[in-house]
């Protein structure tokens, strides 16, 4: 299989980028930067999103990305226990302490693709007709859908709230990644794996455009942030990132 690659981030008026993406072993973390459009037979792409209630959330997420990149450098595959391990072994001063980060990742593995994910950073898959999400957040409300204890129509301010993300923490506590899920699928030519962090798909509310052949992924890219635009065109927007996967062939 060949696959085409292309990436964003995209900073919405936010303080500072929190997000960052990988297409290895290039990390992008900038202010409104389209990425280069790679093509390529093996491929490790991934999204990570810095949680805003540490000050150094930007440093997190970035930090997970060189891991993961050199991680599946050495060894063709992402183990999210031995990531959340290194990270604690790289920011290993007191003042990084509680600095956090969702991530989605996906990665080529013989003929499949292995997806991994953490927190509310998502991915999607296009089947040729329409999107679909191939993940569920580690969030609170989902907690407690999953217990019978809510429904769609409950609404919180706290049910928003991560149950899992990868965070500095010196007591090199592992149950923070204990709700990862992987799953491995495969695309056809013509078929896309988006994966993006929540101020992507929160405005959109998943209702992505379609993703036509004859559509460049940059320009397609383009697109979606200018619809996010118009339908929040005076309201400060989060950052937004996103990786798009298709296969050509």
């Amino acid at each position: 299989m060949t696959y085409q690659i292309q990436a964003v981030t995209w900073r919405g008026g936010m303080a500072h980028q929190q997000d960052a993406v990988l297409i290895a072993p290039k990390i992008y973390q900038h202010q409104g930067r389209i990425s280069r459009c790679y093509d390529a037979k093996q491929f490790c792409v991934a999204v990570a999103d810095g949680i805003s209630a540490s000050p150094y959330s930007s440093l997190a997420s970035r930090t997970l990305l060189q891991l993961t990149s050199a991680m599946y450098a050495d060894s063709g595959a992402v183990d999210f226990v031995e990531l959340q391990h290194q990270l604690n072994q790289a920011l290993t001063d007191d003042q990084h302490e509680g600095a956090s980060s969702t991530l989605v990742c996906a990665y080529s593995i013989g003929g499949e693709i292995a997806l991994k994910h953490l927190g509310d950073s998502r991915a999607y898959h296009y089947d040729g007709a329409s999107w679909a999400c191939l993940t569920q957040d580690h969030s609170f409300i989902n907690e407690l859908k999953a217990d019978g204890a809510a429904s769609d129509d409950d609404y919180a301010s706290c049910y928003g709230a991560l149950m899992g993300y990868f965070v500095v923490d010196r007591m090199a506590d592992m149950s923070a990644v204990e709700l990862a899920s992987h799953q491995t699928l495969s695309l056809k030519s013509g078929e896309c794996l988006l994966l993006c962090s929540d101020g992507f798909y929160e405005v959109l509310h998943g209702q992505f455009l379609p993703m036509d052949e004859a559509i460049s992924l940059k320009q397609w890219l383009i697109d979606s942030i200018d619809q996010i635009k118009q339908i929040k065109p005076k309201q400060q927007l989060d950052n937004i990132s996103a990786v798009l996967v298709r296969c050509i062939q």
